[in-house]
């Protein structure tokens, strides 16, 4: 029996079986028939496996009716549609009038499952991956077919910032996405332009800022807020103590009591003051320190000093 007859003596509905002697080479065969065996095991990953390596080495256009069958059979309906319409193009008039037929029904049911979107980037050469499939680069020759449902996209370009995104797509939906790229050397904490290895053409590696410098300037800032309200508070208690001197009748007591609230807020508007002063100075050099580590040139550097009556910081950058 010859090869087209033998695969025509099947039912639509079964898998092709396909007699070894029909592949030019016999590892092929060994997968075919290896890929048959799973699906009769209900195993259909690994029949799929089997049936894209038999294609490979041998490509018969009879397994690619395999090929859709074992897709619709893991769900992947994009991928069986596919198959499908390849199997029917390939075969052309070899194929009789009623499998054609029945082939063609299962490619209009197929249709309703499935979706279309057109991909489009503001750069060239974006890898297109949809769930964990690489479908091609941009520009795109044609849209992209998937399941209907929820799929991941990600785009990826060397030098540029990778996009990840999540879409909902209802079966024969057609829908256009732009996505747009940002380069490296264009986003927050970026260092130059970017080449082909992720390191920074201008400095030979990327260089990441520290968040400690932004701590300081926020501390800084809480310390300022705080100096200047007890400063307003020790105001007020002078003010107070003024008070109690000249108005009448008053009592040792009450100027006493005055005279020492206004010294301890003042104190503390002085120790605040003092404090805020050194986490300015602090917070500039570590801004200094940090984003002079971008520059190669850079010589930047902090050190103790520690000495009889001296606690300190010394630094250049």
């Amino acid at each position: 029996m010859s090869f087209l007859n033998d695969a025509r003596a099947f039912m639509l509905m079964g898998a092709l079986l396909l007699p070894h002697t029909a592949f030019a080479e016999d590892t092929a065969g060994d997968h075919f028939t290896r890929g048959v065996e799973f699906s009769k095991d209900h195993d259909y990953v690994a029949a799929m496996v089997e049936f894209k390596k038999a294609y490979e080495l041998d490509p018969r256009y009879p397994v690619l009716f395999n090929i859709g069958q074992t897709s619709n059979e893991l769900k992947d309906y994009a991928g069986a549609l596919s198959s499908y319409e390849r199997y029917l193009k390939d075969g052309g008039e070899e194929i009789d009038a009623d499998r054609r037929k029945k082939v063609q029904n299962l490619i209009d049911e197929l249709t309703r499952k499935v979706a279309a979107i057109s991909v489009t980037t503001n750069v060239a050469g974006v890898s297109v991956i949809v769930d964990d499939v690489d479908v091609g680069v941009t520009p795109l020759a044609s849209s992209v077919r998937m399941n209907a449902g929820r799929r991941k996209l990600v785009l990826t370009k060397s030098g540029y910032e990778p996009i990840t995104r999540i879409v909902e797509i209802a079966g024969t939906d057609e829908k256009t996405l732009n996505f747009d790229l940002v380069s490296l050397s264009q986003s927050p904490g970026g260092t130059g332009n970017v080449g082909p290895s992720g390191g920074d053409t201008a400095t030979g590696q990327g260089v990441e800022h520290t968040v400690w410098p932004w701590v300081g300037l926020v501390s800084t800032g809480v310390l300022g807020v705080a100096t200047g309200v007890f400063g307003g508070l020790a105001l007020a208690k002078h003010s107070a103590f003024e008070d109690a001197l000249i108005v009448a009748p008053t009592t040792k007591d009450a100027i006493d009591s005055a005279r020492s609230d206004a010294k301890t807020f003042a104190l503390v508007t002085d120790i605040l003051l003092g404090t805020t002063i050194a986490a300015g100075a602090l917070t500039a050099l570590a801004f200094g320190l940090d984003y002079g580590r971008s520059s190669p040139e850079s010589t930047a550097f902090i050190q103790p000093m520690v000495g009889p009556g001296m606690v300190g910081l010394n630094g250049a950058f």
